[in-house]
């Protein structure tokens, strides 16, 4: 049975990602804030602040097979009326940086080592569309910034991955406008088909993942060539 270790258990997309892994017969470890995640289908679960160092101790003797990046936070959200990058403040750009990429990384630092002196493994960071350059609006500016940091970490990692010819696999996710907490309750999207886009992802062969940006089950890509402002 495979192991699957996934971040931002708590609520929201993560306790969706937790469903459909079980279903598809992995052994889920979580991670998040709450004290007791309620109606999380969970092997093992730990309390971890990803804006803090994360202890060697955790999962410590545990073989990963795959990690899911789902853990994010999105402070400079305009919907709130605070989204102008003048009005931004040095914490909330720092405390996103500190969930979105700091906390991605030291876990990819952590698990991918083991991955690939398996030769086997599967990293995936929950991205957003808003992380790519060409989507830049002006607006949001932290959380912007935070995922396309996150989307070279993918890159980064890829390319390690791509030179030991295994079948190891590093991409990034746009679940899209999902019904959460961070989405709203709004959205027009199922964080449910979301999280089952995800899981179907993982099965996919490493050549046809590793290196790659999804939205759904479809490539959305990196970026575009050519000026991104015209005056």
């Amino acid at each position: 049975m495979p192991t699957a270790l996934v971040t931002g258990v708590s609520r929201g997309l993560g306790i969706r990602i937790c469903h459909e892994l079980k279903a598809a017969g992995y052994r889920v470890l979580g991670v998040g804030l709450s004290v007791a995640p309620q109606h999380v289908p969970l092997d093992d679960y730990r309390v971890v602040d990803l804006r803090e160092p994360v202890s060697c101790e955790l999962f410590a003797g545990e073989a990963v097979d795959v990690l899911v990046n789902n853990a994010g936070v999105y402070l400079d959200d305009p919907r709130g009326g605070y989204g102008d990058l003048f009005a931004l403040s040095l914490a909330d750009l720092r405390e996103t940086f500190a969930v979105n990429l700091f906390g991605a990384t030291q876990l990819v630092q952590r698990y991918a080592p083991p991955m690939l002196a398996r030769g086997s493994g599967r990293v995936l960071c929950v991205s957003s569309g808003m992380g790519r350059l060409q989507d830049a609006d002006g607006a949001s500016f932290a959380y912007r910034a935070s995922k396309l940091a996150l989307n070279a970490l993918v890159l980064g990692l890829a390319r390690h991955f791509e030179r030991r010819n295994a079948d190891l696999s590093a991409f990034a996710f746009c679940p899209g406008w999902i019904r959460t907490d961070m989405g709203t309750r709004t959205a027009p999207n199922d964080p449910r088909l979301a999280a089952e886009d995800l899981v179907r992802l993982l099965k996919l062969p490493a050549a046809r993942s590793n290196g790659r940006f999804f939205r759904g089950r479809q490539e959305l890509g990196w970026d575009t060539s050519g000026p991104l402002v015209v005056n």
